[in-house]
This record gives structure tokens, sequence and C-alpha cells, in this order.
């Protein structure tokens, strides 16, 4: 049966939900209230740590710690460090002791460093206790290998309130060979393509980009063939200069589909966007040998010959500043502020028609915990708080009240006048938006970032509710039966690909014998064993799932 995600995010599945009764080595009840955060709070965790009923207690009235015997665990995170790093640890531990008597270490790495070495500690069995997915850990290939412990419980019972913020069938896409292995991040979970234009240049052009039809890149060269002209026309100190930003990956600028591996060899159309004719959702198909793409190739060369593209975009590095552009790529914006791109034009943004969402966008990141973890069911209460409770993700996020932002007198976060993030060259503590932590859409942030009454983080909700589903949500491609041709393959993409998608040859023809050369060279190294496998696990999937 296709799977049909319903409800994936829920603004009332922001509210923190109490935590269940306790395993062997828990003593007493643990509660985890909501915390909100007013324009106090953040500065205490006393006062952030008030209970419904307003007492400082638990509901079970424990008190500090919830009457848990204490408990310390490591945490693994894929982020550059911060000079406050260590201060923002002891206040997150100050607020964990009260909930849950626990202390995090926080291990933060830049994704280099993370993915040299936390996957060889998986490996060798090491108690990380929470662990980034992501930079060099990869879901799927670390928890067929026992790196992970398994959720299923634990959800149920100290994740109440992670388990309600996705639906049954996101957590069934996280599930490997039956168990779950890893909180996803609720963020924008899905492909919300934009494009932000120069509101200005618009209008002195008598452009009508509101009502611009606009799915995907792969439209509209002749509006904006048009629209260069009257830019160098108009404002002939930019002749010369590109008209849009350097819009290069296939997947998802130009094409929404359903993708199996790091390239485009093996593909599904997604139903409801129907890129590529001639194949349903659940044909497997080579995007490279497809009509779609070699005229997509060919546009790229006729807007790079007539100077809508540059080139090589590098060579113009004020366009994206000084007001030559009429548009430029975006992704994953719901929101944004007038002045993206500094004070010399108002940016405007517009959300491509088709929004679709797959597997990867669930297992590509989250939070596991190491298989040899000492304390998994604390460890399940410690992500509980991080994504559910406000105060929590956003102290992670922007530090302490009073010492990395103010509260002003209409109730908005500020980092003007604040002690240690004053200067935006020299924050003392600040992640936007650090996905690495979790739960995105509970974070209290500054109007400048999600825009009044946090709209952005309101349409983020909307746009994953209403996102468009591949066939196969939650189909993994086990690679280990064409490892060698997939490899041999990707050296192909990775000598043609580039070029054809930033249109950098000199003629239409000369782009045709190059996908010609490609596509010989692919069949040469069994892209067809490649699409025949992938089809034929696309076919026990279906028939599994039906």
């Amino acid at each position: 049966m296709k799977k049909k995600l319903i409800a994936l995010l829920c603004m009332a599945a922001m509210s923190v939900s109490m935590l269940a009764g306790c395993g062997e080595k828990e003593e007493g009840g643990g509660s985890s209230e909501q915390t909100g955060q007013s324009s106090d709070s953040g500065s205490k965790a006393e006062e952030s740590a008030e209970g419904q009923d307003g007492s400082a207690e638990g509901q079970d009235g424990a008190g500090e710690g919830s009457g848990l015997e204490y408990a310390e665990l490591d945490w693994y995170l894929d982020l550059g460090e911060r000079p406050d790093m260590g201060m923002v640890n002891d206040a997150l531990n100050e607020y964990l002791i009260e909930k849950i008597n626990t202390k995090v270490n926080m291990h933060i790495m830049g994704a280099e460093d993370y993915s040299a070495k936390v996957p060889t500690k998986l490996s060798a069995g090491e108690n990380l206790g929470l662990v980034t997915i992501g930079s060099g850990v990869n879901y799927t290939v670390q928890a067929k290998q026992g790196a992970f412990y398994p959720m299923d419980e634990l959800l149920e019972t100290y994740g109440v309130g992670i388990r309600g913020l996705f639906s049954d069938d996101v957590w069934d896409t996280m599930r490997i060979d039956g168990k779950i292995y890893a909180i996803p991040i609720l963020k924008d979970n899905c492909y919300i393509m934009n494009m932000i234009y120069n509101e200005e240049m618009a209008q002195a052009l008598e452009l009508d980009m509101e009502n611009l039809e606009y799915k995907n890149w792969r439209q509209n060269e002749e509006f904006f063939t048009n629209a260069l002209a009257l830019r160098d026309e108009k404002f002939p100190e930019h002749k010369g200069k590109p008209l849009l930003n350097d819009i290069t990956m296939e997947v998802p600028f130009y094409f929404g589909l359903e993708t199996f591996l790091d390239n485009y060899v093996a593909v599904c159309n997604i139903d409801g966007i129907n890129d590529v004719a001639g194949y349903d959702s659940n044909t497997v198909f080579n995007l490279y040998a497809t009509d779609e793409y070699r005229e997509f190739c060919r546009m790229k060369q006729r807007m790079v010959a007539g100077g809508v593209y540059a080139y090589d975009f590098s060579n113009f590095p004020d366009s994206m500043y000084d007001g030559s552009l009429l548009a430029t790529s975006g992704w994953g914006f719901t929101y944004i502020n007038e002045h993206l791109y500094g004070d010399k034009f108002t940016t405007r943004l517009k959300v491509a028609e088709n929004v679709w969402t797959d597997t990867n966008n669930y297992i590509g990141g989250g939070t596991a915990i190491s298989v040899n973890c000492e304390n998994p069911e604390r460890a399940m209460m410690v992500m509980e708080l991080v994504n559910t409770d406000p105060y929590v993700a956003t102290l992670l996020r922007f530090g302490i009240e009073g010492e990395h932002y103010l509260i002003d007198g209409d109730g908005n976060m500020t980092f003007d006048g604040s002690p240690r993030n004053s200067d935006p060259a020299n924050r003392g503590y600040q992640y936007w938006y650090g996905a690495s932590f979790g739960n995105l859409t509970i974070v209290d942030a500054p109007e400048s970032f999600t825009g009044p009454d946090n709209i952005m983080l309101q349409r983020i909700v909307e746009y994953n509710n209403s996102a468009l589903l591949p066939a196969h949500m939650g189909f993994v491609l086990d690679t280990s039966s064409i490892s060698n041709e997939i490899a041999a393959c990707s050296n192909v993409v990775a000598e043609y690909s580039d070029t054809l998608r930033k249109g950098q040859y000199d003629t239409p023809e000369a782009v045709d014998a190059a996908i010609d050369q490609f596509n010989e060279k692919l069949k040469a190294n069994n892209v067809d064993k490649i699409l025949e496998e992938v089809q034929a696990q696309i076919d026990a999937w279906n028939a599994a799932n039906k």
C-alpha cells in the first residue's frame, strides 16, 4: 500500500508530553512540562522549570530531578565551536538537573572533524551517548552495522512528546529492519524551492514577478532573456553582468524527482509533478538519458551564451549585493526580510508551486543513541526536552538571556546591547538554525530571523503538511550488489554533469555530443545493471507494502 503522510506536524505537537514511567534503572516518576519562554525567562533555569501548577516541582512533586538518580551523558554534534559553548552547556545542565537530574557533555566538532572521528568511534563500539546523524555518520549503514540503540520502546515510554511530532508514516520511514534507530529533525522536511527577486528592478522593468509561473528553474527562459535586455537598456552600468545567480543542481532546482543515489542515474517521477514524460512513479529511469535532461542542458548553454547566467559566477563576487541581479535561487525559505542582501534593494520571495519531500529528508539527519550507551532511558529523556521544550530549544541556538540576547519592550529577542552577542562579527554564541539539535519549530528567535509571530516556522509546518510524496517513502536502496557499478558511473557523472548543468559548452551541438558521450560511457560502465537492480528492489518493496 502506498503510504501517505498525514499531519506530519501540527502546532499542538509542540507542547511537551509527560515522560512516562521509568525502567529498572530509574527510581520515581519522571515528568516534562511545557515551559514557554517569557520576557524574563532564560536567565535562570529554575524559573523556566516551573510546572503547570506554578511550583518548581514536577507534576509528581518529586522536585529537583524528579527523584531520578544522577546520570551523565555525552552528546556528539557536527557543529562549529563557539566561544561560549561551555557557558551554555553549563546552563543546559542546570536545567537538566532540575528536570531529570542529568548532565550532558556536549562534544562540538566541525563537519570534517566529525566525519573523520565519529564513524570510527561508532565502529569501535565506544559509548558516545547521543550521536548526530550526518557528516559522515550514515543512518542506514550505521544502523545495519549495529551502532545504534533501538528506540521503539524508549519513544513509547520516555519520548511521548517526540513520538507525537511525526505521523506513523514518518516513523516507518525511519525503520531499519523493522526498528527505529534515530529521531528525525523537525524542520523544513521538504523541498521548498525559492525565487528571491529584486523588487525595485522588477518595478523599473515593469515585470510582473508576483504572477510569474514558477514550478522550477527550467521555466521562463524567454522571460529572463527579455528581462536581461530590458535591464541592460535601463541600467547600462550592469551590462555584462548576469541576471540570475549560479543555479546548478539538477535536483531539486530544475527537476522534482525521487532519488536513490547521490546522482541521478536511477530516479522515479513523483505523482503531481511528473517532470519526465513516459514514466510512471514506479518506473526507474536514468535522468541523464531523457529528452528533458538534454533540453535542460541546451537551455543552460543558451542562457549562458546570452548572458542570463554567467559562465563562471565566481567572476562576479558582488552581484548578490550590488543590485544587478533580477533574481536569485533559494532553498527552504518560507519568509525573508526585506533586505536579505543589504540595503541597496528590497527582496521579495516566491515559493515554487511544486513542494515535495522524500525519504532522505528524514533519514539524512537526526539524533541516535549509541548502542553501548549506559543509560539509553535518560538519553531519550534528554531528547524529549530538546525536542519539545521551547526553553531548551532556544538556549541551544541563541544562548542565555541576559548574556547572549535580551528581550525588548515589545517582547522580541534582540542581540543589541547583550553583553556577549552585540557584535555580529564576534558572537559569543549563536547557532541559527541549528538543525543538529532537533526540533526547530518551537524555537524563540529574533523577528528579523523568523518574521512577525514566527511566521517562518508556521509556514514550515504548512509546507511540510502539504508536500507531495514519492511512491516509495521509507524505501532505502541496498547498494551491496551494485557498488562497483555505482562507483564507476559516479566517476562518469563527475566527468560530464557539472559542465553540462553550468552551460559551459560553446554550442548546442557540443552539448548534444557531450550528452551522447556521457550516456555511452554510462552504458559501458553498466548503468543498466543499476537500473535493473533498483527496479527489482522497488518492485519487491511495493509487493511487501501492499
